[in-house]
Order: structure tokens, then C-alpha cells, then sequence
């Protein structure tokens, strides 16, 4: 009798300690938590990245209703639509290098963000001025030279953009009648490299252009199984420096922002490309 007892008590609390755990993992299937560091519970599905925050409201700007939402430790957050089908973007700040950006993508990816697109600066690595500032790079893939991306995925695999998102990019900027380059993107821990001659080793590779958080992004999107892609404006170059910064110093400016402008341009047609 006793045993049965003890039994039916057992059955009891099993069922529910198991109820509980069900309502627990709805509430918080449900209802996204405030992500820290963007400070943001919710982001739309599509993504805008960006290392510089003064960036976010000038990409912004090319949005339609676009507001601030969240501003916490230098990261920035905008959310808008585009102009043409109203598609809800969320545009986001992700600091300089892959440790920063990794954190912002894993807290954007938490909050519902399914597509990032990076649209950021770069220094070519193309001799010639046709290469020089505000050029503009879509990378179909990534050097891994960082010490992020092997934390999520082995060195084996390579930081490849999705193909869907690479070429809506190329589409979008063909369509927009704006040149430019593709190839590799060397993405790199060092700013300031002690040894020169790496610009021209990974240009021997097919490096097009150097940056700092492409490859995390790419790894980040196979790993999460979401879709990434890059386009990137060119603020200098490092193989043919004596033949690029030619012009006053308004001049090279306003060449770099007008090349800001074609990148922002030609990601909001590509996502437009994709609706």
C-alpha cells in the first residue's frame, strides 16, 4: 500500500516537473529575450551589418520609416524598409573585427535574424586607379587570416558567401550600372601589419581587397545554416598607394562616399532582388 502510494506521489511530481519544463521552453521559444549587447528582444529577419556605427543611420537613411531602436556600447540599431516592397530590415553596428562581430551575429541570429549582409569598407589590394578609393568588392569568399572563425568551424572549411545572396549582390549593382571587382577578401586580425609583403602574398591568391570580419561572417552563416554576403567600399589601396591617392583630400572623400552610397544602394536592391 505504502509502495503504491510512494509510486502514485512520484508519478505526481514527474508529470509535473515535465509540465513545467514545457511551459518554460514555450514561454522562451515565444518570447526572445533582450539580447545584451544590441539591446534588442527582436530584429527582422533580414540584417544589415556594419563595423563603423556612424554608418547605421546613413544606411538607414536610404530606408523608408526608419528609426532608432537600440544604441548600447558604441552598437547601434536601426530598423526601416525598403523603398520599393517595404521589406523590413533591421541594420545593425558590429564594431571592428570578427570577436565583436561574432557576438552581434550570434545575439542578431537569437533575435530572429536569418540574413546578414555586411556592408563595410575595405583597402584594395588591385594595382591600378580604377582600384582605388570607391572602388567597390563583392567577395564570393574569405581568407581565413583571423583567429575567430576557427572557434566555430575547422580551418578545413572554406568562408564561402551564399551563393544566393553573392549573386543578388552582382545582379543588383549590373542593374544599377555600378562597377565592381570580385575574388577573395583577405580577412585579417592586424590593422597595422609589421610585414608589408602580405598585401601582395594573398593578392598572388586572389585577394582582392582586406578587411576584418568577412570570414566570421561567412563561417557564422554555414555554421548556423544562414544566409551572408559582403559588399565593401574601397578607402585606399595598399599595392599601388603612389598612383590611387591623387586629388585634394575633399576629393578622396567624396569619392568614398560615393562609393558608401553604391554599396548601400545596390544591398537594398539585391534584398529587393530576392523578395
Amino acid at each position: 500500500m505504502i509502495l503504491s502510494w510512494t509510486n502514485s506521489i512520484i508519478t505526481t511530481i514527474s508529470h509535473n516537473l515535465k509540465s513545467h519544463q514545457m511551459y518554460i521552453e514555450e514561454l522562451f521559444l515565444t518570447k526572445k529575450q533582450l539580447q545584451p549587447h544590441i539591446k534588442v528582444n527582436e530584429v527582422d529577419k533580414i540584417c544589415f551589418i556594419a563595423g563603423n556605427p556612424d554608418r547605421i543611420p546613413l544606411i538607414a537613411s536610404h530606408l523608408k520609416n526608419s528609426k532608432k531602436v537600440a544604441e548600447h556600447r558604441g552598437l547601434v540599431a536601426y530598423k526601416g524598409f525598403t523603398p520599393s516592397k517595404n521589406i523590413p530590415i533591421t541594420v545593425l553596428t558590429t564594431g571592428m573585427g570578427c570577436p565583436s562581430t561574432a557576438i552581434v551575429l550570434e545575439e542578431a541570429y537569437r533575435a530572429g535574424g536569418r540574413t546578414f549582409i555586411r556592408i563595410g569598407s575595405t583597402g584594395s589590394l588591385l594595382p591600378g586607379k580604377q582600384h582605388g578609393i570607391g572602388s567597390l568588392y563583392i567577395p564570393y569568399a574569405a581568407i581565413r587570416d583571423d583567429g575567430t572563425s576557427p572557434k566555430f568551424a575547422s580551418m578545413k572549411v572554406p568562408a564561402v558567401a551564399s551563393p544566393i545572396i553573392y549573386q543578388a549582390l552582382c545582379h543588383a549593382a549590373d542593374n544599377l550600372g555600378i562597377k565592381y571587382e570580385t575574388g577573395l577578401v583577405w580577412s585579417s586580425d592586424i590593422y597595422y601589419p609589421d610585414d608589408q609583403n602580405q598585401f601582395k602574398k594573398w593578392s598572388k591568391f586572389g585577394g582582392t581587397c582586406v578587411e576584418m570580419e568577412s570570414s566570421l561572417l561567412y563561417i557564422f552563416g554555414l555554421k548556423k545554416q544562414v544566409q551572408t554576403g559582403t559588399i565593401l567600399t574601397s578607402d585606399g589601396n595598399l599595392n599601388d598607394a603612389d598612383s590611387i591617392y591623387t586629388g585634394s583630400v575633399e576629393e578622396n572623400l567624396q569619392r568614398f562616399e560615393t562609393g558608401v552610397v553604391n554599396t548601400i544602394k545596390c544591398a537594398i536592391s539585391a534584398v529587393e532582388i530576392l523578395d
